[in-house]
């Protein structure tokens, strides 16, 4: 077994960025889902429920800031691109609690889970990504 692959999401539920180092601390990954996105009712949306949010790409700039699309998550234009993937007044927020996780801060998969599962590895959005692992005694990815 060997890890294959690493990623961090800064904006939940977007397309996130693939890493070959990252810092990890109690909190899971440095910068991973610092900003959520917000319905105009102020409740958090994801891609479950709004899957064109996976179009959008997020990632760390050099600052540390989150970067959407590469422009400045706090930024018109990365509003606008959040409105036009979810509905009018979405909006984007920083929040750095630990209950910006669906369950806990760092989701590890593996290969073969991922292929008993039939779907892309990036479906389910994983920090990491075990290869080697044969899927048959799998029953899925590891949870949050």
């Amino acid at each position: 077994m060997k890890v294959v692959g690493i990623w961090r999401y800064p904006v939940k539920s977007m397309a996130g960025e693939r890493l070959s180092v990252v810092e990890l601390t109690g909190a899971g990954f440095v910068g991973d889902r610092v900003v959520q996105v917000y319905d105009a009712h102020g409740r958090i949306v994801t891609a479950r429920r709004f899957p064109r949010l996976l179009r959008l790409r997020a990632m760390l700039g050099p600052e540390g800031e989150p970067l959407v699309d590469g422009m400045p998550w706090d930024s018109p234009e990365a509003a606008a691109r959040v409105e036009a993937a979810v509905a009018p007044r979405a909006r984007l927020e920083r929040f750095e609690g630990p209950e910006r996780f669906d369950i806990l801060p760092l989701l590890v998969c593996t290969d073969g889970a991922v292929s008993m599962f039939g779907r892309d590895v990036r479906r389910l959005r994983p920090n990491i990504l075990i290869g080697g692992v044969d899927g048959a005694g799998d029953s899925g990815p590891a949870s949050r």
